[in-house]
């Protein structure tokens, strides 16, 4: 199974890792209950507190909104090519389950995370 569930599976098993880490800029997370929905990974822009600035991830091409593939989804710890959502958001630090991976240099450019 080569999906985000079983990324979701594998952050079921060690729910609570990385919870000393302080996420980074550029660093992919698993994050609970995004925009209060569905579970999924997202790029993180910055952190502050409690709350943490990101985009999104999906597995979806963007026909309404203009989402940008992460070329190196491997080095950022996802198992499939996957895109990131232009319009950043925020949520809580608590909803950050586990650390995927981090940006390559080229998508850290690419995307004006630096």
């Amino acid at each position: 199974m080569t999906d985000y569930m079983q990324q979701y599976r594998r952050s079921q098993k060690h729910p609570r890792k990385d919870t000393g880490s302080v996420p980074r800029r550029g660093e992919v997370w698993w994050a609970s209950r995004v925009d209060g929905v569905k579970d999924r990974p997202v790029v993180i822009l910055s952190c502050s507190g409690s709350s943490v600035s990101y985009r999104r991830c999906t597995s979806q091409e963007g026909v309404a909104q203009m989402r940008e593939l992460i070329e190196d989804y491997d080095i950022a710890g996802l198992d499939r090519p996957t895109y990131l959502d232009p319009v950043p958001c925020s949520m809580d630090r608590a909803r950050l389950v586990r650390r995927l991976g981090h940006l390559s240099d080229y998508d850290s450019r690419k995307f004006r995370i630096l």
